[in-house]
């Protein structure tokens, strides 16, 4: 089971979502392995302070190897990224577009593959969709997160028919709530008349626990397990998880 995070909005805890996903399926006992595919390598520093030695590095895929993954946590293990990978980012290329997906073909070891990608539709993120079963969509309540919505969509139905992809979309996550602001609420219930099943029920909270949880590298339903965001991170990873065995990988 392969799941990729996809906006091409910035801003919408793409990273934060993969980093508790990570751990969930991690800590329910699953093997799991977190791709970091954005040169920016956010992903990685929530695991690893110091950075990834170059064959844990995701840019080996794009010089045409395999990287080596690298164990970071129990059931959890990395390839990483830096800014080094920004060097084979061409948003035009499709050399390299099956890099991925060859590679994670090759996979036995892992239940379960998180891909985090940069807030484009480049390269690394049409790569990573074409590896994954399921795209995940975190976005906010701001008009242009919400205005990319249906080109996102658009532009993963074109993936399916212009290469024969299997990805579909699991679900939007409304990520970085206020949750008494109306217009937060007001927008919910826009996007479930527009989206309908799509539409996580659960919504993540504004939180400054869960910046501080990423930036110490411990997810939120360890480092603040009784408060309202842990909780609606394991209302989520419920509805993930029920949504995936009612749709089973292709």
């Amino acid at each position: 089971m392969r799941i990729a995070l996809a906006n091409q909005k910035g801003g919408v805890g793409k990273t934060t979502l993969a980093f508790h996903l990570a751990n969930l399926f991690a800590g329910d006992g699953r093997s799991v392995l977190a791709v970091d595919l954005d040169p920016q390598g956010n992903l990685t520093s929530c695991f690893v302070r110091s950075g990834v030695q170059a064959v844990n590095h995701a840019a080996v895929l794009f010089q045409g190897g395999f990287p080596e993954p690298v164990r970071v946590a129990e059931h959890l293990d990395l390839v990483g990224a830096d800014s080094v990978l920004s060097r084979y980012e061409d948003h035009s290329a499709t050399d390299g577009l099956y890099a991925v997906g060859t590679w994670l073909g090759r996979d036995s070891e892992h239940d379960c593959v998180i891909l985090d990608t940069p807030p484009a539709m480049g390269l690394f993120t049409r790569s990573a969709l074409l590896a994954a079963d399921y795209a995940l969509i975190p976005a906010d309540v701001s008009w242009f997160a919400l205005k990319g919505l249906a080109d996102l969509i658009a532009s993963i139905d074109k993936l399916r028919t212009t290469y024969s992809a299997r990805v579909s979309v699991l679900g939007i996550v409304l990520n970085n709530i206020q949750e008494r602001q109306s217009f937060a609420q007001e927008t919910w219930a826009e996007l479930d008349d527009v989206y309908g099943r799509l539409l996580f029920k659960t919504t993540i909270p504004e939180s400054v626990r869960v910046r501080e949880s990423v930036s110490q590298g411990i997810p939120v339903t360890r480092l603040d397990s009784g408060g309202k965001p842990a909780a609606a991170y394991r209302r989520l990873y419920k509805e993930i998880t029920e949504r995936l065995e009612q749709t089973p990988t292709i």
